[in-house]
């Protein structure tokens, strides 16, 4: 990149990485919910579905917690 130094660009990478990693976790949380209250609400249950899919968005947000981890550290070798 012209005209960026080393420590603007650092800079700048962490911030996609911290952007990267707040999107991937609330976006399957987020995802989830829609799909829990949609089957809640298609059913007639009482928020058992959103309770279900919460726990699993927020499973799948860890996961790709983990998957940006490793990718980054093996980046970094």
């Amino acid at each position: 990149m012209v005209g960026l130094n080393k420590d603007k660009l650092n800079i700048m990478q962490g911030l996609a990485m911290i952007t990267q990693i707040g999107i991937s976790m609330i976006a399957p949380i987020i995802i989830s919910v829609f799909i829990g209250r949609f089957l809640d609400n298609l059913i007639g249950t009482n928020n058992i579905f959103l309770f279900i899919f919460i726990i699993i968005g927020v499973g799948a947000a860890f996961l790709n917690l983990f998957k940006i981890g490793l990718r980054d550290q093996d980046k970094r070798k």
